[in-house]
């Protein structure tokens, strides 16, 4: 679990990436996950400070329909014009005061011929990332936080339009600048939850990078420190820290996060971003170990935990895992990679078996059609299986052993002379599967 401390480090990195990103359609909102009372919203206002900017809180849970997107009414501007406006307009209405004044701070003018609506006449999108930093270090402009909190104890029609908010960056047609980020919070959503939430389907949930944050006593007893808190209460939760707060199960969040391309993408622009943001973080913040635990915990919460120790396993690994082309390109004993194979890592091996049980699922019925090369194959894989370890040895089989090729045909029925004898017993196969293979 990640601290709160660690979270607005997270969270910071994760909104900044945003800024010197290229990727024009893609941003990293972050969603915080954690219990009632933890400091989900004292932790935005404290990134916002740091940034020299705002956070503009919206309380998600007392919206009624039409409140956010707002229900127009007609009034007359200061020079008569007829215009529209929508409740709650005044967070849009400030950012866009904001907006004119930092475009005419920087000397520019606006063209009628390339205006794409009344509300935009001041974007000030279309500059590098090494512009918008010096923008923000110099204080020309001061990030805006819009910060969404309990955006799943919503009515369902306020929801639709607060997730539509954040993830288009948009509202009425208004597109917001690159200095307006967004964060979202939400209570734990589970089945059994106590929380009235609503459920965030997976592909909605892919667009996020969702930061499950949980209370720490060390850290919270600091914070009571820091803040004057009475000695009688820091001594009591110091005396018995499981009374901080309640451990309910049904109080947790139990989605696991997991990988996508969307999320892929996002990591390519978190691990790109750290190095030329590093202005933006104090030099206990970007020390290396420091870094590398953020870059970690920020790639599990967007691909899962177990796909990130196998990525960053990967990136320090001395040798790489094989392809299966790779290996059916030697001849049947392996002898120009089989040292190869021999010096992997434990993760690198798992990966090689990995990459060949896919291809297999894909290709097996095509490489039966020709028999000898197929026979080659064969013990191509046996050799592949005599030169790994034993515990990656079995672990190979029993992925094999419940895989099945593209066409619906058990691998393990088509290769199991494959493997040893002693081996396919340890699996756990079906009477009806093991009957088979002893019968061939």
């Amino acid at each position: 679990m990640i601290t709160v401390n660690e979270a607005k480090r997270l969270i910071k990195r994760a909104l900044l990436a945003n800024i010197v990103s290229d990727k024009k359609d893609l941003a990293i909102t972050p969603l915080i996950s954690g219990k009632h009372g933890i400091g989900k919203s004292q932790m935005i206002k404290s990134v916002a400070a740091d940034l020299g900017g705002v956070c503009i809180t919206i309380e998600g849970g007392t919206l009624k329909e039409g409140e956010i997107t707002g229900l127009p009414y007609q009034y007359k501007d200061d020079n008569g014009n007829v215009k529209f406006r929508f409740l709650p307009y005044y967070a849009v209405e400030r950012i866009q005061k904001e907006q004119q004044r930092i475009f005419t701070a920087c000397g520019k003018e606006t063209a009628e011929s390339v205006l794409y609506g009344d509300e935009n006449k001041y974007a000030f999108d279309d500059i590098s990332s090494d512009e918008k930093i010096s923008m923000l270090k110099s204080g020309i402009v001061k990030p805006v936080i819009i910060f969404i909190d309990e955006i799943n104890r919503t009515e369902n029609s306020v929801y639709k339009e607060l997730m539509n908010i954040l993830l288009t960056r948009s509202v009425n047609g208004y597109n917001f600048p690159w200095w307006v980020l967004f964060v979202g919070a939400m209570n734990p959503s589970t089945q059994n939850s106590l929380y009235a939430t609503n459920e965030m389907d997976p592909a909605q949930l892919d667009r996020f990078l969702k930061i499950k944050v949980s209370d720490n006593t060390r850290e919270w007893l600091r914070y009571g420190k820091n803040t004057g808190m009475s000695p009688e209460i820091l001594n009591f939760i110091k005396d018995n820290p499981k009374c901080l707060s309640s451990n309910d199960k049904e109080l947790q969040d139990d989605e696991k996060p997991t990988p996508s391309p969307r999320g892929w993408d996002m990591v390519d622009t978190l691990l790109k971003s750290e190095p030329l943001l590093r202005d933006f973080f104090t030099d206990k913040e970007n020390d290396p170990k420091i870094v590398e635990k953020d870059m970690k915990n920020l790639v599990s919460a967007k691909l899962g935990s177990t796909v990130a120790t196998m990525f960053f396993a990967s990136k320090v690994s001395q040798s790489r895992a094989l392809t299966p082309e790779e290996i059916f390109a030697d001849n049947e004993k392996l002898s120009k990679i089989s040292n190869q194979i021999e010096n992997m890592s434990a993760a690198k091996k798992i990966q090689t078996c990995d990459l060949m049980l896919n291809y297999l699922k894909e290709n097996i019925e095509f490489m039966m059609l020709g028999k000898q090369q197929f026979e080659l194959n064969k013990k191509q894989l046996s050799a592949l299986v005599n030169i790994l370890d034993s515990s990656s040895r079995l672990l190979f089989a029993q992925k094999l052993s419940n895989a099945v090729s593209d066409d619906g045909n058990s691998l393990i029925e088509l290769l199991f002379d494959v493997f040893e004898k002693d081996l396919i017993d340890m699996l756990d196969l079906s009477d009806e599967t093991r009957k088979l293979i002893e019968e061939s």
